[in-house]
């Protein structure tokens, strides 16, 4: 019934944005029990390994260093989701941001002397515009993503597919296939990848900047409610006056570049660009973290602080089980596991919903 009226007359839906908004980006609901799975299986892994080992400082930072890089792309995934999308390049693009900066640092920054050496004289300025130019790209592909799902009107499952295997492809040609290790300036290791300011690693802090605007972009801004909206109900919002396609390319385009920051983290925190996977791990435990945080596959529902716990539960995981010499091939099984585990509980919860509508858009009061 809430569902019907709002495609009568979607411009109610503006008459409490002021409210909705806010709760809509810091989360109606605690995700209280989210951080009772996390400390459980940090209590967990903490009684279960040698004393010292998971529970330790360095583990600490290895796991807020670990959980940057999937609290970055889970922001891009959950701004496509609540949009009612989804977006399976985001693990390619950082591929491909991470290739497409190296090559412009290692051409910009450097120079052979006569003994055939490099010599970088210009660090923080190709740094600088490598950074630029690899999010960019990652923008760019992201654009073309949005594109397609707009105004071509192709499945964004169909069209981000099909990215996936481009976008890597793309990195790995740009490379002509050959692993590499960076042998660029120190400070973009030192400062961006391995640094510790304050005994927090530089890229959690680069992460937690990002979630912090994400948060404020969904509940200060006129896009942030077009998200809302538009995976709440893309008829009725395009009604209402909202530019659907427009803002769909957008958030895409956000997605991508999201992407290639990640992407950038990593080439800083491992001086190398992971062109045999595609990150696939990381985009599968991105999506899960977005899922497991309250987000639904419908769209119009979604929060980032809640996100941005869950993110923390297969990195958790991850950690726990390297710490106890489980075999590899298990931590991508039990990901795997949380992923259709979270899908499932998301299906439960909208069949048990009321018509299974995200009523924080949707009532009206009285």
């Amino acid at each position: 019934m809430e569902r019907g009226r709002s495609e009568t007359a979607p411009a109610e839906w503006l008459v409490e944005r002021r409210h909705w908004r806010l709760l809509a980006a810091l989360g109606e609901q605690s995700g209280t029990w989210i951080l009772v799975v996390l400390l459980a299986l940090v209590l967990f892994f903490s009684l279960d390994t040698p004393s010292g080992t998971f529970f330790s400082v360095f583990n600490l930072q290895t796991l807020l260093g670990d959980g940057s890089e999937i609290m970055i792309l889970a922001t891009g995934a959950l701004f496509v989701i609540v949009a009612g999308g989804i977006d399976l390049s985001t693990g390619s693009i950082m591929s491909l941001g991470g290739v497409v900066s190296f090559i412009v640092i290692r051409d910009l920054g450097s120079h052979l002397d006569r003994a055939g050496q490099d010599v970088w004289d210009k660090g923080w300025y190709a740094i600088s515009i490598g950074l630029v130019v690899g999010i960019a790209a990652g923008a760019g592909w992201g654009a073309i993503n949005g594109l397609l799902v707009a105004y071509a009107r192709i499945p964004p499952f169909v069209v981000t597919l099909g990215s996936l295997g481009a976008a890597l492809g793309a990195a790995r040609l740009l490379v002509k296939g050959d692993s590499f290790a960076s042998t660029g300036p120190s400070q973009f290791t030192d400062t961006l990848g391995v640094s510790h300011p304050g005994g927090v690693p530089t890229p959690f802090l680069i992460a937690a900047a990002i979630a912090l605007a994400a948060t404020l972009v969904l509940a200060l801004t006129r896009f942030g409610e077009h998200l809302y909206l538009i995976g709440s109900n893309a008829e009725g919002a395009r009604r209402a006056g909202i530019p659907v396609q427009r803002t769909l390319v957008k958030v895409y385009v956000f997605s991508g570049a999201i992407a290639a920051t990640a992407g950038l983290v990593d080439f800083a925190r491992f001086n190398t660009v992971d062109i045999a996977t595609g990150h696939t791990q990381a985009l599968i435990a991105s999506i899960a973290a977005v899922i497991i945080g309250g987000a639904s596959l419908a769209g119009g529902v979604g929060t980032v602080p809640a996100t941005m716990i869950a993110v923390f539960i297969p990195v958790v995981l991850n950690n726990g089980l390297i710490i106890r010499g489980t075999q590899p091939f298990w931590q991508d099984i039990a990901v795997g596991a949380i992923l259709v585990a979270a899908v499932g509980f998301d299906q439960w919860r909208r069949s048990t919903a009321s018509g299974g509508a995200p009523r924080t858009l949707l009532r009206r009061r009285g």
